[in-house]
């Protein structure tokens, strides 16, 4: 179950109040590539866990995008899916050129604690 061509697929942890609202937040306003979201509960999401060989346990760590047959994780993940979401959001890809293990220090350090 690839992406389509014009979807991005945003697997997450559907039990966390925090990811739910980031979801909600990528679904607002104008979004011009789209995105399927999958809680990491699902069985399709298991399918495409399978699928990029990402372990199970993974998914229930982090946010996972898949763009185009690309696997993107942690801040990476997040800082993709806000360029896809256009206008202003575009800049924040500005972040991808700090080192990702500084970036998902900070990922890392939210995730732990948003239960």
């Amino acid at each position: 179950m690839s992406p389509e061509k014009d979807n991005s697929i945003i697997i997450y942890d559907g039990e966390c109040e925090l990811c739910r609202s980031a979801v909600r937040f990528l679904q607002t306003g104008s979004s011009p590539a789209g995105f399927k979201f999958v809680p990491s509960s699902d069985p399709s999401a298991h399918q495409m866990l399978d699928e990029f060989r990402i372990e199970k346990s993974t998914a229930d760590k982090t946010v996972i995008l898949i763009d185009k047959d690309r696997v993107y994780t942690k801040s990476a993940a997040i800082i993709k899916a806000l360029q896809k979401k256009g206008r202003l959001w575009r800049l924040t890809g500005f972040f991808l050129l700090v080192p990702a293990f500084l970036r998902n220090l900070v990922y890392d350090w939210i995730a732990n604690r948003r239960k």
